[in-house]
């Protein structure tokens, strides 16, 4: 049942009276006045709420009931919600994680709601509103809901996440999709564990302090001081998400702390932060990396006893037996650089995380004497790798690099309808470790291939009816035929409805020709009517029947992240017509280009007799075009979007 507790408001601005001189509370349990009452934050009017303090601890405790240390992360927020939309951040969630040494737990949540209406009331956090939902055997997630939350609302939250992984301390975010008043994190160090710090989105703190505590702490026959180190930053505005990023991680201001070193109490160190090639071999040696693929490499003649590698290249080989896991085995949707489950449950159920598909495909292209090599990468949604820090932690995906005549070729085997040697984007996020005895080779990751569309359209107009008849030749190459494949899977009512939702167009009698070799176009054909204008019997005309590019992607007013758009990317379009009889040409768009170091563009039309052609086409130089150039990006899309608008006119004789 919830608890709410209601105080006048004389009792309630009494009992703020002592507190008038702070704007903010850093203490738990406690609001201002300025907090109550307060419409808007003064350094961003518009914000839909505000982090008044982000506070967290982290420090180990001693369990005397089994004599194990644990490291506790405690964190306590007060946000107020200033508008409807800001009401989302009264919904929370924390992942938690299972291993060898059980699950972590989520311990001493606290919750509360401060509103004033007849008086201030105090809405507590309901126990209803507490759960987990668990996502697989190693993740669950603690979801909290805090009620009565609405513009005026001031909401606290607290709780402590208790893990036997010390390695598993969680990265603080100082910086939030909403502006934040304080970020503070203090941290209190043992002389048992050594960690190293990387700090993300800034070159510097607001505050860093370090200091030895003056107690003693006591834990069984174990007897140290605390290092306490204070991390802080004042008045940071919100992250404002920007389209064409790889991850928020790399550009919202964070620190994120790596175990690098265990030092034993009786004597001794053992060091976590090693070598690029130490950590190699240590991927070789573990049960669910190199064992595993050793396992299925021995396994190969019985799991891929279906196929003859017989009389055929190498090149074939591997597009064989990439095409084969891609078919027989689904991948579950969770990334992982470890297989999730042992080869014969895997074999068994048939389907798994990247870990268990690309280390099963790793061994079986072993057994077929191809040179290969497993690569570990971070996703783009990841973040980007800190290569002066060799951690395990940074990699949560795992692919194939295998040598055929002298190419090296990157496979994944997770997406059947992906030409084999194509890697998804998830994948394409600067480099890989290419994973071999004593190496610290990196593979640099890109999408090799460009994104090209084509769109031929023969119009047929019709002044009687203000209408115009398009036949439609839409062809796709590289990412965009993927994308085009995916939503296909053999039923054209799913182009016609991606047609609708992505550019707002009605497509009718859809026909599919072929869907053709992976790596060749994807091309489909359909038809469409659109009116168009006639004003005093002068005819507009749009030649591409909007099929063209007309949206800017580009819109913000500035730019601060790079723009990248993961590939090169172009499209070309063509359309033909004849002038109806009984018409002339009025107005025809001037013939336009463009040509620097970001982008190639033009736009030409030519008459013969009674018949338009009209070609346009634009193509990509950069998939990464850096914040100074962003404002020239912009203006050049603001000019094919022109043209692209500009109708032909018509008129009647």
């Amino acid at each position: 049942m919830r608890q709410t507790v209601i105080l006048s408001a004389f009792l309630f601005f009494s009992m703020m009276a002592s507190a008038q001189h702070e704007k903010y509370s850093r203490e738990f349990g406690k609001v201002t006045q300025y907090e109550m009452v307060m419409k808007e934050y003064e350094n961003d009017p518009d914000a839909e709420a505000v982090m008044l303090y982000n506070q967290g601890e982290y420090f180990y405790a001693g369990n005397y009931e089994n004599g194990k240390l644990y490291l506790r992360m405690k964190k306590q927020v007060k946000i107020k919600i200033l508008k409807q939309s800001g009401v989302q951040y009264a919904n929370f969630e924390i992942p938690i994680y299972n291993g060898d040494s059980g699950w972590e737990t989520v311990e001493s949540v606290e919750g509360t709601t401060y509103n004033i209406d007849q008086g201030f009331t105090q809405t507590k956090l309901e126990t209803k509103n507490v759960f987990e939902e668990k996502v697989n055997d190693y993740m669950c997630v603690k979801k909290i809901a805090l009620s009565d939350v609405r513009p005026g609302s001031v909401i606290e939250l607290s709780y402590t996440i208790v893990t036997p992984y010390f390695f598993n301390m969680r990265r603080w975010y100082f910086q939030e999709r909403i502006p934040v008043v304080l970020s503070n994190l203090r941290y209190r160090a043992i002389p048992y564990y050594e960690y190293v710090y990387i700090l993300k989105g800034s070159n510097k703190l607001d505050i860093f302090t370090s200091d030895t505590s003056t107690g003693e702490t006591r834990f069984r026959n174990l007897a140290y001081r605390e290092m306490i180190y204070d991390f802080g930053m004042n008045e940071l505005p919100a992250f404002k998400d920007e389209d064409y990023i790889t991850s928020v991680d790399d550009y919202m201001i964070n620190i994120n702390f790596q175990l690098s070193r265990v030092h034993h109490p009786h004597g001794g160190s053992r060091e976590v932060m090693t070598t690029w090639s130490e950590m190699c071999d240590e991927f070789l040696k573990h049960d669910n990396f190199g064992k595993y693929i050793k396992n299925a490499e021995k396994q190969a003649p019985q799991i891929i006893s279906g196929i003859n590698l017989e009389g055929i290249t190498d090149r074939e080989k591997v597009e064989l037996i990439t095409e084969f896991v891609k078919l027989k085995y689904k991948w579950n949707g969770f990334y992982g650089k470890f297989a999730d489950n042992e080869l014969k449950d895997f074999l068994k159920q048939q389907s798994g995380n990247t870990g268990n598909i690309n280390l099963l495909l790793t061994g079986l292209l072993k057994w077929a004497e191809i040179e290969v090599h497993p690569v570990i990468l971070s996703t783009r949604g990841n973040g980007t790798i800190s290569f002066e820090h060799p951690f395990q932690q940074f990699f949560n995906y795992v692919i194939v690099l295998a040598v055929v005549e002298d190419r090296v070729m990157l496979l994944d085997g997770t997406e059947p309808l992906l030409y084999f040697s194509v890697l998804p984007e998830r994948c394409l996020n600067v480099g890989g470790l290419v994973v071999k005895p004593k190496s610290d080779e990196w593979i640099t990751i890109q999408q090799r291939l460009s994104s090209h569309i084509q769109k031929h359209l023969k119009l047929n107009i019709i002044p009687e009816t203000n209408s115009v008849q398009a036949e439609v030749m839409y062809l796709s190459m590289g990412p965009d035929a993927y994308r085009l494949r995916s939503t296909y899977l053999g039923n054209p009512d799913n182009l016609i409805r991606y047609l609708k939702d992505k550019e707002q167009i009605n497509a009718t009698e859809m026909k599919v020709p072929e869907t053709g070799a992976l790596n060749k176009p994807f091309t489909f054909l359909f038809r469409l009517e659109n009116m168009i204008d006639n004003h005093s019997g002068k005819l507009f005309i749009n030649p591409f029947c909007s099929l063209n590019l007309n949206k800017n992607p580009f819109r913000q007013s500035g730019r601060t992240l790079p723009v990248d758009l993961i590939y090169l990317r172009g499209e070309a379009y063509k359309s033909t017509l004849l002038i109806p009889e009984g018409y002339n040409i009025e107005y025809i768009p001037a013939n336009q280009s463009i040509e620097n170091d970001l982008i190639s563009f033009s736009y030409a039309i030519v008459k013969i007799e009674n018949q338009l052609t009209i070609d346009a086409q634009f193509n990509m130089k950069q998939f990464i075009i850096q914040p100074e150039k962003y404002e020239e990006l912009k203006d050049d899309f603001n000019k094919m979007v022109k043209s692209f608008s500009d109708m032909i006119v018509l008129v009647k004789e």
